[in-house]
């Protein structure tokens, strides 16, 4: 007399399909990971998830490895040794006995376990994570530690409403195939590989599978996360996939959604962290290029898009960045970032700017960006000395004549190259200690001498110490 569950069509024809798959490419299917598990990962690493499943057992609880710890350990080689950075583990509560509390009971038992991290609770979702920070065995390592739940969307691109289910759910509300994995922590049965969604075939074919039809309605930045994975892995977006996306873009959910105000607080946010993943890796070039090829960046403005110029622009960016990132304190994704939405009107990319709360001399940057090209433009329609032009682009922040140049003719991209790599690095040949030997008092005298000196020296009128020494001299006299 009590409903504990659902078996629809599609659940019957989906395992009919996987075994029928299974027989037909002859995947060979493993009883048990955990050898493997202990083989692949770091010992520290090992000792953590055998102590989280000693916890969970205690309490009648199963506990999962899920997600992309999964995915990577069963993509790993026989030689590999991962030192995973990213952990989910989710708990199981013997339909909801547990309550949705049970992950953070978890981690905080945890916690006493290894005080060393530092324990976050995020009470919408009772959720949990314990957080190393350049830890001498854990590095970096964040574990996030959940109660199975399921996910509804009140509405596109929400943030979505959440309760207390069942591991199947769980992996059922993640976004691909490969994804969808769980490894069982505790007995009976640990080591289990839970698969119900075909996720072990698709990693076998190479293949991005989402698991629902609306999965990209529910939220856009899938999309982001469907091409970040096949970029990074090497694989293929799944044809059926692909046609959700497109169909999803297409239908304008979206726009309608932005113009509404509906998704600035979720959508925004996790837009701007996929944006973070794909721009800063060395794959952004063809990640973004797919992103153009599907649409995509319409997630963002309607009328956003790479053109050839954009492209152009883009490539001379990136190349920039490369020789100056050892030399210059300058967010490469962010500058990407910039360099996309430069391209629409003022006012559109502000508002981009702002709901992906980017910081505010990014926004200000953007503002500014075609009073600063003119600003430039006018000041160099004539040949200038070098003291002067470095005088002059002293005056604006690196980031912002990184756009500037990029957008701009040849002629003014050389100056600007000339000042960041050359002219900006060079330094008067005399110091506050030679003007004191000569006599001089320190006070304001002293800036003014040696910015003299500097302005003489990019001119060429001063190239050594003793030149400089005369110049103070020659100037001295005359004042």
């Amino acid at each position: 007399g009590q409903l504990v569950g659902i078996v629809t069509r599609t659940d019957v024809l989906r395992q009919i399909h996987q075994n029928e798959r299974v027989r037909f490419e002859g995947v060979a299917l493993v009883s048990c990971l955990l050898p493997t598990i202990k083989e692949r990962l770091e010992p520290v690493l090992w000792s953590f998830l055998q102590a989280a499943a000693t916890a969970a057992q205690k309490r009648g609880w199963h506990l999962y490895l899920v997600g992309g710890a999964v995915r990577d350990l069963l993509l790993a080689t026989e030689r590999d040794t991962l030192l995973l950075q990213d952990i989910d583990l989710v708990v199981d509560g013997c339909h909801r006995a547990a309550g949705v509390g049970a992950g953070v009971e978890l981690a905080n038992c945890l916690r006493e376990i290894y005080p060393g991290a530092r324990l976050s609770i995020h009470g919408e979702f009772q959720t949990a994570a314990l957080l190393w920070h350049k830890d001498e065995r854990f590095g970096s390592l964040w574990v996030d530690i959940a109660t199975a739940r399921t996910e509804f969307y009140p509405y596109p691109a929400s943030n979505p409403q959440v309760e207390a289910s069942s591991i199947r759910q769980d992996l059922y509300r993640r976004d691909f195939t490969i994804n969808a994995l769980a490894i069982r922590l505790t007995s009976p049965k640990e080591g289990e590989l839970l698969d119900f969604f075909g996720g072990m075939l698709d990693l076998r074919a190479q293949e991005i599978r989402v698991l629902h039809a609306n999965s990209f309605i529910e939220d856009p930045t899938r999309i982001y996360r469907a091409v970040r994975f096949a970029t990074r892995l090497g694989f293929v977006i799944e044809p059926l996939t692909e046609n959700y996306i497109r169909y999803a873009i297409e239908s304008g959910v979206y726009d309608r959604s932005r113009q509404q105000n509906q998704n600035a607080p979720a959508l925004q946010s996790r837009l701007k962290a996929e944006l973070n993943y794909i721009l800063e890796a060395d794959y952004w070039e063809s990640a973004l290029e797919k992103l153009a090829d599907l649409g995509a960046l319409h997630c963002l403005h309607g009328d956003l898009s790479l053109n050839r110029a954009l492209w152009r622009q883009l490539r001379c960016l990136s190349r920039w960045l490369d020789c100056l990132s050892l030399e210059l304190p300058v967010n490469a994704w962010l500058m990407r970032l910039e360099l996309l939405i430069a391209s629409l009107a003022v006012g559109e990319r502000i508002a981009i700017a702002n709901n992906l709360q980017l910081p505010k001399d990014t926004v200000e940057r953007l503002q500014k960006l075609e009073v600063m090209e003119k600003e430039i433009s006018n000041n160099f329609a004539y040949d200038r000395p070098v003291s002067q032009i470095v005088s002059f682009f002293n005056g604006y922040q690196v980031p912002s004549l990184l756009l500037v140049a990029v957008r701009s003719e040849t002629r003014i991209r050389g100056l600007i190259w000339q000042y960041l790599t050359k002219w900006s690095q060079i330094e008067a040949p005399i110091d506050g200690n030679d003007l004191k030997a000569l006599g001089y008092q320190p006070g304001p005298q002293f800036k003014s001498l040696l910015a003299a000196v500097l302005g003489a020296t990019l001119d060429g009128i001063v190239s050594n110490k003793s030149e400089a020494m005369a110049f103070i001299a020659r100037l001295t006299r005359a004042c």
